[in-house]
């Protein structure tokens, strides 16, 4: 028993070193212009945030911990200006961050591969990042001026912006297909608002190695889930409560077109889409048309409130746990507002049809 005991402890000891050096990171930071004071370091990892800090002597910094998987991360200062701050991605490695630190924006981080890759794609993407915030300008001055009009148009040019994105991100992946930096980016342009038949061939050109890594394998599952609600499936079953406590299904509406609505109280853009849906049910109500509404709201009387405020009188059910709801991993849900237009078999038949493209559809197919 205790030669076992005592090789048990010898394995876990060689575990848990494999897993440091698979899995430490160091950054060691110099910072010109700041002698001293505190640094933080903020990790988000899919689930939670990691925060931890380090003071500042003679310029020196350091940060030591583990990480399974490169994350998003920052550097902040409390002695910097509003915004300002260093974003990057950790990993696994012995990292240097320097740079004047008075402007935490212009540090440069070097001994990282997930930065450098993410440089390059970064350069690709400068033009249409000019042209987000641009549009991001426009939209905050719209806000300010309540203007629902330019707001709307504005998001029409955020769809067409996604699209010259997942471009870049596309010949990006072709030019890179050993690069966890390329999955990562399918991952983050293609998690909302995308087909499983636009994933796959950018999924089939990454490499063996990174489609057996984390990230790959979230590829896989995302395509999967996709694959499930496509344009010709039988829509899964939902079941959730109506704002007086009683479960309603999604299969209860067969017979009728059906349009499943994601939205939130306080999701803004879908707030700006309801007068469509309103105007849109009000026609073609009569003539065999309902919405299943499912919120992603936590809170039972703001989500009551918002039904009451906008006049969604439709079917409206949730399980009140906000992006945790039932229906985000089960439809892959990732963005809202969102939408699936039913057939009177309950089969998908359209996807996310926004402002008058809902009542053109509609119109087709209830004249």
């Amino acid at each position: 028993m205790k030669k076992l005991a005592f090789f048990t402890i010898i394995v876990l000891l060689l575990s848990f070193n494999c897993f440091a050096q698979d899995s430490s990171f160091t950054i060691n930071g110099q910072f010109e212009k700041i002698q001293k004071g505190i640094v933080y370091l903020s990790i988000y990892e899919s689930d939670k945030t990691i925060q931890d800090s380090a003071s500042i002597s003679d310029g020196n910094f350091k940060f030591t911990g583990f990480v399974k998987d490169p994350y998003f991360a920052t550097l902040t200062m409390p002695t910097a200006k509003p915004n300002d701050y260093f974003a990057f991605y950790i990993e696994p490695a012995i990292m240097s961050i320097s740079g004047r630190g008075d402007s935490l924006r212009l540090l440069t981080v070097k001994g990282s591969p997930i930065n450098d890759e993410d440089k390059l794609l970064k350069e690709r993407m400068k033009y249409v990042t000019k042209w987000e915030d641009a549009n991001s300008k426009i939209f905050e001055q719209a806000y300010k001026d309540k203007n629902k009009r330019i707001m709307d148009s504005l998001d029409e040019v955020d769809f067409a912006v996604l699209a010259e994105k997942r471009k870049v991100v596309s010949e990006f992946v072709k030019a890179y297909p050993n690069s966890l930096r390329a999955a990562m980016a399918i991952y983050e342009n293609y998690a909302y608002y995308a087909e499983a038949s636009e994933v796959q061939p950018l999924y089939d050109m990454l490499s063996p190695e990174i489609k057996n890594s984390v990230k790959g394998e979230e590829i896989k599952k995302m395509i999967d889930t996709y694959d499930k609600v496509a344009v010709g499936k039988i829509a899964p079953e939902i079941s959730q409560n109506t704002t007086n406590g009683k479960t309603l299904s999604l299969s209860s509406l067969h017979g009728k077109y059906v349009l499943v609505d994601f939205w939130a109280s306080w999701c803004g853009p879908c707030r700006r889409e309801n007068p469509n849906i309103v105007s849109a049910y009000n026609q073609f109500k009569d003539k065999g048309f309902t919405i299943y509404g499912v919120s992603y709201d936590t809170k039972k009387d703001k989500w009551e409130k918002a039904i009451k405020d906008d006049k969604l009188n439709w079917n409206q059910v949730s399980d009140l746990q906000g992006w945790k709801n039932s229906t985000s991993d089960q439809y892959g849900i990732k963005a809202i507002p969102a939408n699936l237009l039913l057939d009177k078999d309950g089969r998908i038949i359209a996807k996310n049809i926004f402002g008058k493209k809902l009542a053109d559809k509609l119109s087709g197919l209830m004249p």
